[in-house]
């Protein structure tokens, strides 16, 4: 009995996501797929080895664990070795200009800083994007400046600090708060050559959660704000930062469905940047989206650093000179873009 009930349990939290609710009791589930789904598999094989199904309810919840088992696997699949990469290296990779960009969510609390600079120092990115920074975390990392001569810093102490380091030089550059009146996101172009850019976006919205935001509303609305964003950028677009938010979410995907931006976790693997303390509860929410014109080369987590988030290392090469079409959304598609929008907005207030 205990066995079934606990296939109950976990049949609901695989379906709870699909909801249209938006609460972090809900939301939350989206974020622990694959833990669930080895749940699952473990549940599935004690009822077959101490509690074979013999009632009709009890075939019913076997199959009805089995089929979510699958559904959760047919999300999470596309982010595994198996599922084939979307980049493809290019032809002439020499001849094309290739970028390095680092990010990272420090934590604000913590005060090692000597461990992320060794890292810069090492992979000498550059791009440095780093989150939860607060006039601490400026000073601690004033001695990469003089390798960064262009910095955008927005030191905040509300854990939604955010600090850009570019060695190329950053025009158009804006702090927007879109949302929420406290949390920032940065919009740049990133001029890698004389009259060549890539547009960069960094964004940090606050999760659903128990000690934060009650719903998924203010963030969503975010991610689709920018995503409205991208639709009238021209390309090369980069979007990165910590989302909080996995890939396989219905408004992860709705943003990548109205942007056109690819994923490059698809088919290298999940990557997964929090908890940095926990192993077992450990999910990817740090992400870089990029346009078709953007080719990543390497996608490399990096050593802990103190914080509760992995760093991550990207370099990718820039196909430029194609014009990119943004893709065609149905009026149902716009409608949610909107209702989510406006639900968000109206939470932040």
């Amino acid at each position: 009995m205990v066995f079934y009930a606990l296939a109950l349990f976990l049949i609901l939290i695989a379906l709870l996501p699909l909801t249209q609710g938006t609460h972090w009791i809900i939301r939350g589930w989206d974020f622990i797929r694959v833990q669930t789904s080895f749940l699952q598999m473990l549940v599935l094989a004690l009822i077959f080895a101490f509690s074979f199904p013999i009632e009709i309810w009890e075939y019913c919840v076997t199959i009805g664990l089995f089929a979510t088992l699958i559904f959760q696997i047919y999300k999470v699949f596309p982010y595994s070795h198996y599922y084939p990469i979307r980049d493809k290296k290019p032809k002439n990779p020499d001849s094309l200009q290739q970028i390095s960009l680092l990010t990272s969510n420090v934590l604000q609390t913590n005060t090692d800083y000597d461990k992320l600079k060794k890292q810069v120092t090492h992979l000498n990115p550059d791009l440095l994007l780093v989150m939860e920074t607060d006039k601490n975390w400026e000073n601690g990392l004033k001695s990469i400046e003089a390798d960064y001569p262009f910095i955008v810093p927005v030191p905040l102490d509300n854990f939604y600090g955010m600090h850009l380091y570019s060695k190329y030089e950053l025009a158009d550059t804006q702090i927007n708060y879109l949302v929420e009146k406290d949390i920032p996101s940065i919009f740049t172009k990133v001029y890698y050559s004389k009259n060549k850019f890539i547009n960069l976006i960094c964004v940090h919205p606050a999760p659903p959660s128990p000690t934060e935001n009650e719903t998924s509303e203010e963030r969503d609305a975010e991610l689709l704000i920018i995503g409205k964003a991208v639709r009238e950028l021209e390309s090369p677009v980069i979007v990165c930062g910590d989302l909080n938010d996995v890939v396989w979410s219905r408004v992860s995907r709705l943003f990548a469905k109205m942007t056109g931006l690819i994923d490059p976790r698809i088919g290298r693997g999940l990557f997964p940047t929090f908890h940095a303390d926990y192993w077992y509860l450990r999910f990817p929410i740090d992400h870089l989206f990029h346009s078709e014109d953007v080719v990543v080369d390497k996608m490399q987590r990096l050593e802990h650093i103190g914080s509760d988030h992995y760093p991550m290392f990207f370099t990718f090469w820039l196909e430029t000179g194609e014009i990119l079409e943004n893709p065609e959304l149905d009026e149902e598609i716009n409608e949610e873009i909107e209702e989510r929008i406006n639900e968000g907005l109206e939470s932040a207030e």
